[in-house]
């Protein structure tokens, strides 16, 4: 056969597979590094990348794209800029080699990484590391760029483990090794974890509040949340209950890394454990109301609200032989009331805030003018204790600098410690005053058109209705004497404080001056949050 006739055969002849026509001169250069801290503090990309072109300029390659250039971990193959170069080679009909610094910058997933790369020359794709040149066409050098993936696969178990049992050892010191909890804020983050230093922030500060009202079984997660944002607090409603779950704030630390233990943490408490497991009762009572269902009976509205006026025990409730009492609830205390008659004497209470309507227009017109008085004071001192407790802070950063660089010692840290976060406590009540100038007619309008009809009203009412309504008139509520068998008021909502005294003076034909000067020393602060001390 004359050669002539083989050159013409030979068109018909098996191609060398991993060739596919491919141009082979063609290349993609892929880069990266496991951190945003390496992307960002070290020119390790740029260097890879020069390595690159320098070996394409070498090897005669045309550079068809850039990929990676960022932070990736390359413990698994589904990485954004890495699939993207991975669709970009698989769709081109021209690129025949990826470049890499090294075979675990392509990936360290091993056996994954070693399978990966046979489809890739399958199709005509060798996955090429310029500062580990091996020959992939013959077995010997696939199986040494194998090797390679499975020792990076290796090598990384071997880190994650030490990174692992590292974490374990600080969690049961004491140290906290994971992201900082809501309401702290970690001064030296960038540190190990034994050099961490956690102090309470602002949030912090205010989510003590929410212990406290979790913890009084008052009020729902929901309107305790909403609290929490009137005061700056902008805590997630769907992370609430897991929040306060956390033993952190208790001064504790857990972590799934060591099951089933607890251990005493090394950072400030939010809480004490006493009211930590307080509201965490209430929780696993009723995770989505302070108040259980089954309890919500229209005969015992006053559980919790009132308390014995002696012990200050808050009034609980049963039921025996078909008729309600109240009793006190903590230990060493006993005081029961037959329901209705406390009822009773609760309802005479609101009374005294009913009026007729003829008096409406005066009523409205006097309590508008006085509460925009008692704004104006309460604005000021709000923001003058904005700016004590600005200051405050930074004496309170700078004693714990000082105690930390030995500066001082621990008694006199101690002293200036516990001075300051008093002093801190009664700025954040001044605060966390709600009291606000919006709406403020129609919150005149509305606080006049319930008291009308205030003792009817909470007597229709259901269980709900009766506890928002009382809670309302006395945001703190009330105190029972039993032996004089009389109710205390100690607090009332700056709406409907004057009308009492508003209504009697009118009734005896008195000067309007003289009503306005009467009502100085009747108006009190309106309700607010009172934030727990720091134990």
């Amino acid at each position: 056969m004359n050669q002539q006739l083989i050159q013409q055969l030979k068109q018909f002849s098996k191609k060398e597979e991993g060739n596919n026509e491919r141009n082979t001169s063609v290349c993609v250069i892929y880069t990266r590094v496991s951190s945003k801290e390496q992307a960002e503090n070290n020119t390790s990309l740029e260097s890879q990348k020069r390595y690159c072109n320098e070996f394409a300029t070498r090897k005669n390659l045309r550079i068809a794209e850039y990929f990676g250039g960022t932070f990736e971990s390359a413990k698994q193959d589904e990485r954004k800029e890495f699939k993207k170069m991975i669709d970009y080679v698989n769709k081109s009909n021209t690129i025949d080699t990826i470049l890499v610094y090294s075979y675990d910058r392509f990936s360290r997933s091993g056996a994954n990484a070693a399978y990966l790369s046979q489809e890739l020359q399958k199709i005509g794709i060798r996955v090429v590391a310029v500062s580990q040149e091996i020959d992939t066409s013959n077995p010997s050098g696939r199986l040494h760029r194998d090797m390679l993936y499975l020792f990076s696969q290796f090598d990384n178990e071997l880190r994650k483990d030490k990174v692992i049992k590292g974490m374990i050892e600080n969690l049961r010191q004491g140290y906290w090794v994971a992201a900082t909890p809501f309401g702290y804020v970690n001064l030296n983050r960038k540190e190990k974890a034994k050099n961490h230093k956690y102090c309470i922030n602002q949030d912090g500060e205010i989510l003590k509040a929410a212990f406290k009202l979790k913890a009084d079984g008052e009020m729902t997660n929901q309107e305790i949340v909403s609290h929490l944002h009137k005061l700056g607090c902008k805590i997630n409603y769907k992370s609430f209950v897991r929040i306060l779950s956390n033993p952190f704030y208790c001064g504790y630390i857990t972590n799934s890394l060591i099951p089933n233990e607890i251990i005493k943490g090394h950072h400030p408490a939010l809480v004490s454990e006493e009211l930590f497991l307080k509201a965490n009762n209430v929780i696993l009572q009723n995770p989505r109301c302070a108040i259980p269902k089954q309890f919500k009976t229209d005969a015992l509205p006053l559980k919790g609200f009132a308390k014995d006026e002696i012990s200050l025990s808050p009034f609980t409730g049963y039921k025996q032989k078909e008729i309600y009492y109240y009793k006190t609830r903590d230990n060493g205390t006993c005081v029961n009331v037959n329901a209705e008659h406390l009822n009773n004497k609760f309802s005479e209470q609101l009374k005294q805030f009913e009026f007729e309507k003829g008096d409406y227009s005066f009523l409205k017109n006097d309590i508008q003018e006085l509460v925009e008085i008692k704004l104006q004071s309460i604005s000021k001192e709000q923001q003058q204790a904005k700016k004590q407790l600005s200051e405050l802070l930074k004496k309170i950063e700078n004693i714990e600098e000082r105690f930390v660089q030995g500066k001082i010692d621990a008694s006199l840290f101690e002293k200036f410690k516990t001075k300051y976060q008093n002093e801190k406590d009664e700025l954040l009540k001044i605060i966390s005053n709600e009291f606000s100038s919006s709406n403020l007619i129609k919150g005149i309008e509305k606080s006049l058109e319930i008291a009308a009809n205030l003792s009817l009203a909470w007597n229709l009412a259901k269980f709900d209705e009766k506890r928002k309504l009382q809670k309302l008139v006395f945001p703190d509520g009330i105190l029972y004497n039993k032996p004089k068998d009389v109710v205390r008021t100690p607090r009332i909502s700056s709406l409907f404080a004057p009308i009492p005294m508003l209504v009697s003076i009118a009734k005896e034909n008195k000067r309007r001056t003289l009503r306005k000067n009467a009502l100085n020393s009747h108006l009190v602060v309106p309700p607010r949050i009172e934030l727990g001390s720091k134990v």
